[in-house]
């Protein structure tokens, strides 16, 4: 398919931006005046241009000088991630994270706040801002309304009370008042619906379409939604729809997830992909590599298993908590399929990769820095291969794209909303169960039961989706963060949400949350 590149200026009052798209469906051409008009985007190909826009930012971890990963930030504040890195100096924004130093003017938080109000903005315009009437323009708007309630329920679930509206202010309305989560909720729950009723299954695209928006994504984002909300019904009811669909399964090898071969696989439902693709200079600007730089981040840290593994940074490590989690409940098969440490380094020198660091010593044994296990991540492990060959590995290309829901997640919550709707239904919720552990090779669980059955569920969730960014929203919507988060500094009334970074407080009308 033809490349295109974004070039598309625009005003939300936080800044004017240009920036790269993704795949080859992500990358455009559209040079737009400000405001965009209806006149201005006069064919569906131009009404295209700008939806691909709207999708180029689920992409976006790095703005200049700071990463602000929607899953790191949750692995980082939970008891699955360690910061590590070089150490206490190096990216202290995550650091503030894993020690609940987490402050209004972070500027990770302020990237993943810009990131979703940069992908409502350009989603609305699709929305409201092009005359178009046609079929094609139905599901453009479909897909739009599915990218615009993504990333609301992003920014409402990581801040609360947001600044939200649904057309595009200019630049002199620009002084938003907090609206409260349910009212947001509303609006996210609308468009979904309206989306869903549009949005083709999955059987029903190309391959390359899979890129896109299906109607089993807003279904399952649907359901996430309702669970945040409690309203556990009508989670089991749009739950039960996908699974009895017959689009999704799990795929048979747990260790192949997050790898190509199981991209856009059977057990995909949502998921953001990214290209071994560099088009200027990545650090001057993060947006002009349409890699996932969280692979390299990921990585060994000064250390690479030749023809296996390329070296990383070593942040995001596996948490002790994590391991321990796996191995008490004799979890072989996830441990070794979230996780490589020591043990898995020496099978895969066996096989024949040569192990190496930067003084040619060997694996390093990082003792003097107390929060290292020796766990890296496999779910965005630098696979050799996974970048652009012509790259440095540092300019971070890895092709590994980022699965956001998967089937295996919407069984475990289609369990929990059985267990806890108003008529449970335990029996299927266990047999929900039990479909994910006997993929992870553990035997099944009989004779639990109401509040026992959500304890096994919540545990399910926590070996099942370890280092996805699930855990930290898991346990919070629980009501369970002082109790588990508590040894690492959780404040109950606070941590719920994270601080609205302060510079928007400073030219918006929105109030800081409680407790920054």
């Amino acid at each position: 398919m033809k490349k295109y590149i974004i070039n598309i200026f625009f005003v939300l009052a936080l800044l004017a931006i240009t920036t790269g798209c993704g795949e080859d469906w992500l990358e455009l051409e559209l040079k737009g005046s400000l405001p965009f008009s209806s006149e201005a985007i006069d064919t569906e190909e131009k009404a295209f241009e700008v939806l691909c826009a709207s999708y180029d930012f689920l992409q976006v971890k790095y703005y200049p000088s700071s990463w602000g990963s929607y899953y790191m930030l949750g692995n980082l504040a939970a008891d699955d991630g360690v910061p590590v890195g070089g150490g206490l100096s190096d990216r202290p924004e995550y650091w503030d994270f894993h020690e609940y130093e987490i402050t209004s003017e972070n500027p990770a938080l302020l990237n993943t706040w810009r990131r979703n109000y940069y992908g409502i903005y350009r989603a609305n315009i699709v929305l409201n801002e092009i005359s178009l009437e046609s079929n094609t323009m139905n599901l453009y708007r479909a897909e739009a309304k599915f990218l615009r309630a993504y990333y609301y329920s992003e920014l409402v679930k990581t801040f609360g009370n947001i600044a939200f509206y649904t057309t595009n202010l200019s630049p002199s309305e620009y002084s938003p008042t907090n609206t409260a989560p349910e009212v947001v909720y509303e609006q996210i729950e609308k468009d979904l619906l309206e989306a869903i009723e549009v949005l083709p299954a999955k059987s029903q695209q190309s391959r390359a379409q899979m890129t896109r928006a299906s109607k089993g994504a807003a279904q399952a984002l649907l359901g996430k939604v309702y669970l945040f909300q409690d309203k556990f019904d009508e989670a089991a009811a749009i739950f039960k729809t996908i699974v009895e669909s017959g689009e999704y399964d799990l795929c048979p090898v747990y260790d192949s997830i997050f790898k190509k071969s199981e991209e856009f696989g059977i057990e995909s439902i949502f998921e953001i992909p990214y290209a071994s693709y560099i088009h200027g200079d990545f650090w001057g600007n993060g947006r002009e590599s349409e890699g996932n730089i969280e692979v390299q981040l990921a990585g060994p840290r000064e250390t690479a298993l030749v023809g296996y593994i390329n070296g990383g940074w070593g942040f995001d490590m596996i948490d002790s908590s994590l391991i321990d989690a796996w191995d008490a409940a004799g979890d072989v098969v996830r441990k070794y399929g979230t996780g490589y440490g020591p043990e898995s380094f020496h099978e895969w020198v066996v096989l024949g990769a040569t192990q190496v660091d930067d003084n040619g010593n060997g694996f390093p044994d990082d003792k003097e820095n107390e929060e290292w296990t020796g766990w890296y991540q496999k779910k965005r492990c630098p696979y050799t291969g996974y970048n652009d060959p012509g790259q440095s590995p540092m300019e971070a290309t890895y092709e590994n794209n980022e699965r956001i829901i998967r089937f295996a997640d919407v069984l475990l919550m289609y369990a929990e909303a059985l267990n806890r709707k108003s008529s449970p239904d335990d029996g299927t919720a266990l047999q929900m169960l039990n479909r994910v552990r006997e993929r992870a090779k553990l035997g099944p669980l009989s004779g639990v039961s109401g509040n026992g059955l959500l304890e096994a569920i919540k545990l399910e969730r926590r070996l099942e989706l370890g280092m996805e960014g699930q855990r930290y929203w898991d346990v919070v919507r629980w009501g369970d963060g002082a109790k588990i988060f508590g040894y690492l500094g959780f404040i109950e009334g606070t941590h719920e949400i994270w601080p609205i970074p302060e510079t928007e407080i400073g030219k918006t009308s929105l109030v800081q949350n409680n407790g920054y």
